[in-house]
């Protein structure tokens, strides 16, 4: 019984290793942090263009409402990432903002100003900027170094395929290292160099599962504690 275990298991591994990349929540979980970095250039126009007019016109008095205005947008912040989590990532979170069809203007802008989750999501709206491009940086250069290792059997000896082994000095003046890049000029580097690649592959998606989860966790546990 317990060899039989055993055997169930050693198979599970393999399984749960290498099926992340047959698992569509890979991907829902791959859009959902490529979408930090279009949604972070977004919240960024909008917040700093209204943070920078109602600094401006507050001594005015003008910039005070503009302010409170830019606060009750913040809000809205946490339907886009209620919407992201439930569609991409199948969490139960749900998030409404006071709605200024039911409350009159002084009392609604009074109300989103002294609301501390408006200013946690503004602090989470400018982390996304933050965080966006630094998740589609990596994601763009991890996937692209690894994808073209997998394809360097049926790519490596066309003509302007560089997989060669450029080696470049760099002079220190006391002392010159050399530079050398990676090399594939015959058909077993190449096969070796694909496997590595699809490691990398398999190794990238699971820390994208990771990443979408404590992101994911973050944004649930801020959206979830001020209900």
């Amino acid at each position: 019984m317990e060899n039989h275990q055993a055997r169930q298991t050693d198979r599970r591994v393999p399984t749960r290793t290498l099926g992340v990349a047959t698992d569509a929540q890979t991907y829902k979980n791959l859009l959902y942090l490529v979408a930090r970095f279009p949604l972070g250039i977004a919240y960024l126009t909008v917040f700093v263009t209204g943070l920078s007019l109602g600094v401006s016109l507050a001594p005015l008095l003008v910039g005070l409402p503009i302010l409170a205005g830019v606060l009750a947008v913040a809000g809205y912040v946490g339907v886009v990432e209620a919407t992201l989590l439930r569609t991409l990532l199948d969490r139960d979170v749900e998030w409404s903002p006071v709605d200024p069809n039911n409350t009159p203007v002084v009392p609604y802008l009074k109300q989103v100003a002294t609301d501390p989750i408006n200013y946690l999501l503004l602090v989470l709206a400018f982390a996304s900027f933050g965080t966006g491009i630094g998740l589609f940086v990596a994601l763009v250069v991890g996937f692209a170094l690894s994808l073209s290792l997998v394809v360097a059997p049926a790519v490596y000896w066309r003509e302007g395929v560089q997989y060669f082994d450029t080696t470049e000095s760099i002079d220190l003046g006391v002392t010159t290292i050399s530079q050398g890049q990676l090399a594939i000029e015959t058909l077993p580097e190449a096969l070796l160099a694909s496997l590595i690649g699809i490691a990398l592959t398999v190794a990238g998606l699971h820390l994208v599962n990771l990443t979408t989860r404590v992101y994911a966790d973050v944004t649930e546990a801020l959206l979830s504690g001020s209900e």
